[in-house]
C-alpha cells in the first residue's frame, strides 16, 4: 500500500527539471546597489493592501472578490492565524468552492500534531462537503483516513470515510469509479497482507481472516457493476481476471447488464458535458429531466449536485431541487440545501421563502424564524415585490403562531408590531409602489375583522388604504365591502356602496350590481328605490362621457383616414362639429362651429393660416388663431417665406422610398445638414439629407436622411440613442404611421432578461469605459446602455448585457452594494414591471391626483391641458353658474366652455334658460 503524502509536501519537492540548485541561490541574492524594493518594502505595501481589503469588506461584506484578494495575499505572505480569520470571515457571508477549501486543508494539514489538531481538520472536509458535491475533496479525505491508520480502530474508521464517500458521490457517472477504485485498492493491499509467507502453511484463522477479505473485494466489484459508471467494460475485464472466471455469473451479470443498459441512456448527456463548454445547464437540465423519470432519489440528488457545482448561481436551479426535496421530507437534508441556496443565491426572495416554509414545518422557534427574515431583509433584494413576499409570509407565519383558543395576547402584540413595521418598510423604501394592492393592509384588516372582532380597527385599516390612492378601484371597494358584510353591519355597507358609487372610475358597472343586490337582499323597498335611482343618474352621468368620449375618437379616425383628401376631411369635420342650438322660434336652422369653443391641433403637414387684418362681408374681423388650414400645395404657392428652399420645403411622401431612408429625432436645434451628414457617412452613401424647419427656418430637431441601399438603413439604426452634441439621437425607420399599419413600439425588452443586469445609483459622471472595467471583471460583457434623458443627461441608471447567464449572476452578487466615489450602486436581473394601461385604453379618465412635480398630468378625455386658453371672446364669454351646477352639467362638452379661470361659461345664458341664436350672437358683439 502506498503512503499517503499531501498535495503540500508534493509541491515542496517538485522542482523545474532543468534547474539547477545553485542557480536559485543566485537569484536569490540581491546586489547593493539593486533598485528593487527590500523584503520590508514589499511587506508594508502587501499589509497596506490587506487593510485596505479589510476595510472594503467591513463596509460590504458580501462584496465577493474583497475576500478572494485578502485570503491570496496573506496566503503569500504566510500568515496563518490571520489566514484563517480572513478564510472563517468569508465562509459566513459564501460558500467556498473546491479550489479554496482543497486549499485552505493543505495548509492545516502540516501542523495537525496532535489529535485536537487531527480533528480540526476532520471538520474542516465536513464543512467542505456542506457547499458543494465534488470527488476530489471527497478523495482527499479517504487519503486522510488512510494516513491514520496504524491509530486505534484505523481500518474501520477508513472503510467508513470510503462507504461515506461511495454515498456521497459513488454515483457519478464519470467521476464516481475513482472512489470505487480507491476503494478495492485499500482492500485489496488488506486482502495482500493476509496471504501466508512464501513456505508457510496458513492458519485456520488466517483462512478464515482470508475468506471474509476476499468475499468483501468480491462484493466491491459487483456493488461496483451494479452502478452505471463510465469505463464499465474495463471494470468487468479486471473482475474476471481477478476471479479467475471467462464469464460472470447469473446474479452478477443481471444487475450489471441493466446498469449497463442506463448508462447507454446517460451517455450522450456524459458526451455533450465533455464536449461542450462550462457551465452546461441546459445540459445539466435535460439530464435531470431525465433521472427524474427513474424516480430514484439517490441518484436525482447527484445530478442535481453536479449541476449545482457549475451552476451555484442559478437560483431557479436551486428552487427545482428544494422543492424536491420537500416531497422527500428528509429534515436534516432539506435544511442544509436550502442554507447553502441562500448563501449561493440571497437575492432570490423565493428561496427565502420556502426556507421558511420549511423551518415552519419542522416547528423551529419563533427566534430561528425571526433570525431568517432579519438575515432576508439585509441581503438587498432588487424589487420591491421580493421584500414584499418575505414580509407577507413571514406574517402569515405569525397568524398561525397565534393561539386564539389560549393565551394570545403577546402572540398577537407581536403580530401587530411587525404588520404596521412591514406597511411601514414598505411605504418609506418604495412609496405607494412598495405594496401596490395593499396586501399587507387587507390582510391585517381581515385579521381584526375575523379573529379580533375589531371592526372599528379594520376600517380605520381600510380608510387609510382608500386614501392611499384605491378610491378609483372597483376592485379595492368591493373587497372592503365584503369584509364589511361579512363581519360588520348594513349600515357600513351601505355606507361604502355609496362611496364607492360615486369614486369609482374604473369599472362602475360592478358596484351598480353589488349596491342593487344589497339592498334587494337586505333592504326595504325605499332604500332599495334609492339605490336604483342613485345608481341610475350615475351611470347616465358616466355614458354621457364614454359617449363623447368615443365621438371624439371616432372623429379623429375619420381625419386620420388614409386616402381622404383634404377637402373631403375638412368638408366631414365641419359636418361632425356643427352644434345645432335652437333660436327663438324652436328651429334648428343655425348652429355654431365647435372651433369657437375649442383648440383642436391640425393634422400632420398642415399650418395654421394668420390672416390679421381681413373682414367678412358684415364688416367683422375674421378670428386671428382658429384653425384656418390650407393644404400643404396651396400653402407653398402663397407663403413666399415657406417657398425658400433654405427655410425647408414640404414633400409629398414617397413610399417607395421608406426601405433605405431612416427618420432622425432629438436632435439639438442648432446642429445643421452637414454635421448629421458627417454622422452618418460612416454608414452607407446618403442620396439624401433633409432636417425640418419651421417658418422662421431653424430645426425643429428631426429629419429624414435617405441611403442608396436598404444595408446602409441597417447601420444607421445602430446608431440609435448615440449621443451627437451632447444629445442622444433617436434613429427609426420611416414608416407612414397615419395608415395604422405600424405602431411605435418600445425598442427594449420589459420581460426579465437573465444575462442583463439592471444598475442604479450611479454617479452622473461615470463613463461607458468605465462601467466596462467594473462589470469586465466579473465576466464578457456584451454591451453596456448608458440610460440618460432627452437632453443628454444622464439618469444615474444603465444595463449591463453580458455573453451569459452565470456572468450575469455572478456579476448580481459581486457588485451589488459596490461603492463607486460617493455613490453606493444597486444592481439587479434585468426584469422591469408591468407597463401600465395606457390612457387612450382606460373606460374613464382617472381622478387627478396630487403630484410633486414633473409629467404628464392626464387631465380631460383628449388630454386637454387645463390652462389651455379658450378662444371664445372676452364680450361672449359670461359667468357660469357655480362649480356644482357646472360638474353636474360637464359631461356635455359640447354645451359648455372652460374659461382660463376653470369656471364655466356657456355661450348661450345658460343650459336651462333658453339657447340663443347666431342673430343673437351677433348682437352681443356690437354692444
Amino acid at each position: 500500500m502506498a503512503d499517503y503524502t499531501t498535495s503540500a509536501q508534493v509541491q515542496d519537492v517538485e522542482m523545474e527539471p532543468d534547474t539547477d540548485p545553485s542557480e536559485i541561490d543566485e537569484e536569490k541574492e540581491e546586489s547593493p546597489d539593486s533598485d528593487s524594493p527590500s523584503e520590508d518594502e514589499k511587506d508594508e505595501e502587501r499589509e497596506n493592501k490587506v487593510a485596505a481589503l479589510a476595510k472594503q469588506i467591513s463596509q460590504n461584506p458580501y462584496s465577493y472578490d474583497p475576500h478572494i484578494k485578502r485570503i491570496k495575499l496573506l496566503r503569500e505572505m504566510g500568515e496563518l492565524p490571520r489566514l484563517r480569520a480572513a478564510r472563517e470571515e468569508m465562509s459566513v457571508y459564501f460558500p467556498l468552492t473546491e479550489e479554496l477549501w482543497l486549499q485552505w486543508i493543505e495548509d492545516e494539514l502540516p501542523l495537525a500534531s496532535d489529535e485536537e489538531e487531527k480533528q480540526k481538520i476532520i471538520n474542516l472536509f465536513e464543512r467542505a462537503f456542506q457547499d458543494y458535491q465534488s470527488v476530489p475533496l471527497w478523495l482527499e479525505y479517504v487519503q486522510y483516513a488512510i494516513g491514520r491508520l496504524g491509530e486505534e480502530d484505523g481500518v474501520s474508521k477508513v472503510r467508513e470515510a470510503f462507504e461515506r464517500a461511495i454515498s456521497a458521490v459513488g454515483l457519478h457517472v464519470s467521476q464516481g469509479s475513482n472512489i470505487w477504485e480507491a476503494y478495492r485498492e485499500f482492500e485489496h493491499a488488506i486482502l495482500s497482507g493476509l496471504l501466508p509467507q512464501p513456505g508457510t502453511v496458513a492458519t485456520k484463522e488466517q483462512e478464515e481472516a482470508f475468506s471474509i477479505q476476499n468475499k468483501r473485494v468480491d462484493s466491491l466489484f459487483k456493488r461496483q457493476l451494479a452502478v452505471p459508471l463510465n469505463d464499465m467494460d474495463k471494470t468487468v475485464e479486471e473482475y474476471k481476471e481477478w476471479k479467475g472466471e471467462e464469464s460472470l455469473d447469473s446474479k452478477t451479470e443481471a444487475p450489471y447488464e441493466k446498469a449497463l443498459e442506463l448508462h447507454e441512456r446517460l451517455q450522450p448527456f456524459e458526451d455533450r458535458l465533455l464536449t461542450t463548454e462550462p457551465p452546461h445547464l441546459e445540459v445539466y437540465l435535460e439530464y435531470i429531466q431525465l433521472e427524474l423519470k427513474s424516480n430514484d432519489p439517490a441518484r436525482i440528488q447527484c445530478i442535481y449536485e453536479r449541476a449545482l457545482s457549475e451552476n451555484c448561481l442559478v437560483p431557479d436551479l436551486w428552487l427545482q431541487y428544494t422543492k424536491y426535496l420537500d416531497k422527500l421530507k428528509i429534515k436534516q437534508q432539506i435544511v442544509s440545501v436550502y442554507e447553502r441556496a441562500i448563501r449561493n443565491c440571497p437575492w432570490t426572495s423565493q428561496l427565502w421563502v420556502n426556507f421558511l416554509l420549511a423551518k415552519e414545518r419542522q416547528n423551529a422557534s419563533f427566534e430561528d424564524m425571526k433570525g431568517i427574515v432579519d438575515k432576508a431583509l439585509c441581503v438587498g433584494f432588487g424589487d420591491a415585490a421580493d421584500y414584499l413576499n418575505v414580509w407577507m409570509h413571514y406574517c402569515d407565519y405569525l397568524r398561525r403562531r397565534i393561539d386564539w383558543d389560549g393565551e394570545h395576547k403577546e402572540q398577537l402584540e407581536t403580530f401587530r408590531l411587525t404588520i404596521e413595521t412591514a406597511i411601514d418598510y414598505m411605504l418609506e423604501n418604495y412609496g405607494a409602489d412598495g405594496d401596490p394592492e395593499g396586501t399587507l393592509n387587507q390582510f391585517w384588516a381581515f385579521i381584526e375583522a375575523k379573529y379580533c372582532k375589531n371592526q372599528e380597527k379594520a376600517r380605520e385599516i381600510w380608510t387609510q388604504l382608500m386614501q392611499a390612492g384605491h378610491g378609483a378601484e372597483a376592485g379595492m371597494w368591493l373587497q372592503y365591502y365584503r369584509l364589511e358584510r361579512m363581519y360588520g353591519d348594513n349600515k357600513h355597507c351601505r355606507r361604502i356602496l355609496q362611496r364607492a358609487l360615486n369614486s369609482v372610475t374604473d369599472w362602475p358597472e360592478s358596484i351598480v350590481q353589488a349596491f342593487v343586490n344589497f339592498e334587494r337582499e337586505e333592504g326595504d323597498l325605499e332604500q332599495f328605490d334609492n339605490a336604483v335611482s342613485k345608481c341610475e343618474s350615475q351611470m347616465e352621468r358616466i355614458n354621457e362621457r364614454r359617449a363623447q368620449a368615443a365621438e371624439k375618437s371616432n372623429a379623429q379616425q375619420e381625419q386620420k383616414k388614409p386616402g381622404k383628401s383634404q377637402q373631403e376631411s375638412k368638408k366631414q369635420s365641419g359636418k361632425d362639429n356643427k352644434k345645432f342650438v335652437k333660436n327663438s322660434s324652436g328651429k334648428s336652422d343655425s348652429f355654431i362651429p365647435r372651433q369657437t369653443q375649442e383648440n383642436s391641433s391640425p393634422s400632420q403637414g398642415q399650418k395654421r393660416k394668420f390672416q390679421r387684418n381681413e373682414k367678412d362681408s358684415d364688416g367683422f374681423a375674421k378670428p386671428s388663431a382658429l384653425n384656418t388650414v390650407e393644404p400643404p400645395e396651396k400653402k407653398r404657392k402663397e407663403d413666399p417665406i415657406q417657398s425658400n428652399p433654405s427655410h425647408g420645403e414640404s414633400i409629398a411622401h414617397d413610399p417607395s422610398k421608406d426601405n433605405i431612408t431612416v427618420f432622425v429625432s432629438n436632435l439639438d436645434f442648432g446642429l445643421e445638414e452637414d454635421r448629421l451628414r458627417d454622422v452618418f457617412k460612416q454608414c452607407g452613401e446618403i442620396q439624401d439629407l433633409r432636417l425640418v424647419r419651421n417658418y422662421k427656418g431653424k430645426s425643429k430637431g428631426y429629419g429624414y436622411v435617405e441611403f442608396g441601399d436598404g444595408n446602409s438603413v441597417i447601420k444607421a439604426l445602430r446608431l440609435d440613442r448615440e449621443l451627437v452634441d451632447g444629445r442622444p439621437m433617436f434613429v427609426s425607420r420611416c414608416e407612414d404611421r397615419r395608415s395604422g399599419k405600424t405602431a411605435p413600439q418600445f425598442r427594449f425588452s420589459t420581460a426579465l432578461e437573465k444575462c442583463k443586469l439592471f444598475v442604479r445609483g450611479l454617479p452622473f459622471t461615470v463613463t461607458k469605459q468605465a462601467l466596462e472595467t467594473i462589470f469586465g471583471e466579473h465576466g464578457k460583457v456584451k454591451e453596456i446602455r448608458m440610460v440618460t434623458y432627452r437632453n443628454g443627461s444622464p439618469k444615474g441608471i444603465a444595463y449591463v448585457e453580458y455573453e451569459t447567464e452565470t456572468f450575469a449572476s455572478q456579476a448580481v452578487v459581486k457588485t451589488d452594494g459596490l461603492k463607486i466615489g460617493e455613490h453606493v450602486i444597486s444592481v439587479a436581473i434585468s426584469n422591469p414591471p408591468e407597463r401600465k394601461t395606457p390612457l387612450s385604453t382606460r373606460m374613464d379618465p382617472p381622478p387627478r391626483m396630487a403630484s410633486l412635480g414633473g409629467g404628464k398630468r392626464e387631465t380631460e378625455l383628449r388630454g386637454k391641458s387645463r390652462t389651455q386658453v379658450s378662444l371664445v371672446p372676452r364680450s361672449v364669454r359670461q359667468q357660469g353658474p357655480s362649480s356644482s351646477s357646472f360638474e353636474s352639467s360637464s359631461a356635455s362638452s359640447s354645451s359648455s366652455l372652460k374659461s382660463p379661470s376653470g369656471d364655466a361659461g356657456d355661450v348661450t345664458s345658460g343650459s336651462k334658460a333658453g339657447a340663443m341664436s347666431n342673430e343673437d350672437f351677433r348682437k352681443m358683439l356690437l354692444k
